[in-house]
């Protein structure tokens, strides 16, 4: 007995336009990996983890520290100055964060002024600026923080070390916002920008003019280059 021939009864239009969508499908899904690849590709790279902390690159001021009464009593003082040596850095990779570094800020604006009305004029004379050092010795991991204003794509973490005002040693705790530049404006070189802030009391820093009590509150600024922008320039005058 022959069997019906069911080949060329079969309906052909479903099986053709089920061919059809499934290579459209095919040609959609490659199109979306390839565009969302090519995204990839052309995202900027992370900011470097290391930035280097050094005397000699750049060769102005890169850090200061301000000590204020948030009272009013008194006017604030100012100091700013350099990093004091060659081998200081930071490294930001968050399972293994450093900080090793010192700040020399032996130099203060107006320094033959009276310096009687600042918070640090018991221990300013005209002749001879005290000196203030910011030795920092560990961190935190950096963590984003909440964007606000012109605070877009900052991090902060706590770095720890010691100050020293005028030969007295503080063990201090700052929290610092870290902020990244990417070398347009004033500043050519990409950059990372340090804003540290901390309160210690009157005594802590030796003063007698104030009650023991009074908070003083500490702000330093510090920027940090990357190993690349301090080694391009380096024997440059």
């Amino acid at each position: 007995m022959r069997l019906p021939n069911f080949k060329n009864s079969l309906p052909t239009a479903p099986i053709e336009r089920f061919t059809l969508n499934v290579e459209r499908w095919t040609f959609l899904l490659l199109f979306a990996l390839s565009f969302l690849a090519s995204l990839h590709a052309a995202a900027p790279a992370p900011p470097a983890p290391v930035f280097r902390v050094i005397s000699t690159f750049p060769k102005y001021n890169t850090a200061d520290i301000e000590f204020r009464d948030p009272s009013g009593a008194k006017w604030p003082s100012f100091f700013y100055g350099k990093p004091a040596t060659e081998t200081g850095f930071l490294n930001l990779t968050p399972a293994k964060p450093v900080a090793t570094f010192t700040l020399l800020c032996d130099k203060m604006p107006q320094d033959k002024g009276d310096q009687s009305r600042k918070v640090l004029g018991e221990i300013c004379t005209p002749e001879k600026s005290p000196t203030v050092t910011l030795t920092i010795t560990a961190m935190t991991p950096p963590q984003d923080a909440p964007a606000t204003g012109k605070d877009k794509g900052t991090q902060t973490t706590e770095l720890t070390g010691t100050l020293d005002l005028a030969g007295r040693k503080i063990p201090i705790n700052a929290t610092t916002k870290l902020r990244h530049h990417n070398g347009k404006g004033d500043e050519k070189n990409a950059a990372l920008m340090l804003d540290g802030r901390l309160t210690l009391t009157a005594a802590d820093l030796g003063l007698k003019t104030l009650p023991a009590t009074a908070p003083i509150q500490i702000r330093f600024g510090l920027t940090a280059y990357p190993p690349t922008a301090a080694q391009s320039t380096k024997g440059k005058k």
